[in-house]
């Protein structure tokens, strides 16, 4: 139980796999466990207060409004509490407010890259750079992005 204070706010996808990782995403978001935040079995909490609930809901309606194509979610969840349903947007811009702002709520971006040195310039385009994570089969993509993403921690 706890919370980590990052928010991972950009997930950038090589396009070979954007497709698939979209779709992947989409089922995982509708899949999760929505609940009481004591109950082992949940997944995904509400948010903390009425003013933070509000301020993920103005992210998502600001998402959709610059042109990100919101996939899944979006809106309340129940009818009671601070829950959002779990959010993907596709087709994310950088220059998208949701791809610059930490959202610190059930809101996934998705941005499409080609090459380890595009998505490496594009990753270091943030004003916070506190954390970054890195998935991939291959060890040597792996090291290139550790050695080249300006951040505080690279897991």
């Amino acid at each position: 139980m706890g919370q980590c204070c990052t928010a991972g706010s950009r997930t950038f996808v090589q396009s070979k796999i954007y497709d698939e990782f979209v779709e992947r995403s989409i089922e995982k978001a509708n899949s999760r466990i929505i609940g009481d935040p004591f109950d082992l079995t949940t997944e995904h909490g509400p948010q903390i207060d009425d003013i933070q609930y509000k301020q993920v809901l103005r992210y998502i309606d600001i998402g959709k409004s610059e042109g990100a194509k919101m996939v899944t979610g979006g809106g309340r969840y129940g009818k009671k509490g601070f829950y959002i349903q779990p959010t993907v947007f596709k087709d994310v811009q950088d220059d998208m407010t949701i791809a610059k702002e930490e959202i610190f709520g059930p809101v996934m971006q998705i941005l499409k890259f080609d090459t380890m040195e595009e998505v490496c310039e594009r990753a270091n385009k943030t004003q916070y750079g506190l954390a970054a994570s890195i998935f991939t089969k291959d060890i040597d993509k792996a090291l290139t992005l550790v050695k080249n993403i300006q951040s505080g921690t690279v897991w």
